[in-house]
């Protein structure tokens, strides 16, 4: 008896055909084979647009909402990265088009945040750098203050929109 997933047609446990699905196709896009995909086999029409548009935003193909880049921390983060991470999103998940970089420290993540749009940067205890592009523009942002100054920063490089409205310049 074979077990679900090799060569039948058992349906896929969803992370196993979120992660299959990715890696496959990812690749070929990321290689410019196709710019369009379908996905089938999800559990509902939704899941399976969902997931189509997250590969084609990951393989740079087409951009369909925020897109963000964090270090995955180690001992020289600066802040509490899951927290920021967070709130960074909660006030900018509806720019699309944008990149966003949230980065621990200075010492990897202005290399790491190399093709984001914007960076937040830990450059000391309770401190924050801020980045267009490659350039850090705003230098020892307390912390409580620095989602909103990154907001004013966006705003500036007219890359922002008020929530509710569709198009990011």
């Amino acid at each position: 008896m074979s077990k679900p997933g090799e060569g039948n047609s058992w349906p896929l446990e969803p992370k196993i055909a979120l992660l299959r699905a990715s890696v496959v196709i990812g690749s070929l896009l990321a290689d410019g084979i196709g710019d369009a995909i379908l996905v089938r086999g999800e559990s509902g029409g939704g899941q399976s647009l969902r997931l189509a548009y997250n590969i084609l935003q990951a393989a740079g193909c087409r951009s369909f909402k925020t897109d963000y880049v964090a270090c995955p921390s180690c001992g020289r983060t600066l802040f509490n990265l899951q927290t920021v991470t967070a709130r960074i999103k909660a006030r900018t998940e509806h720019l699309k088009g944008v990149k966003i970089a949230i980065m621990g420290c200075i010492v990897n993540g202005p290399g790491e945040m190399a093709d984001a749009d914007f960076g937040y940067v830990g450059g000391a205890p309770n401190k924050i750098n801020l980045y267009v592009g490659k350039q850090a523009i705003k230098f020892n942002i307390p912390e409580a203050e620095a989602v909103e100054r990154l907001v004013d920063l966006i705003k500036e490089h007219n890359k922002w929109v008020e929530p509710g409205n569709k198009i990011a310049h």
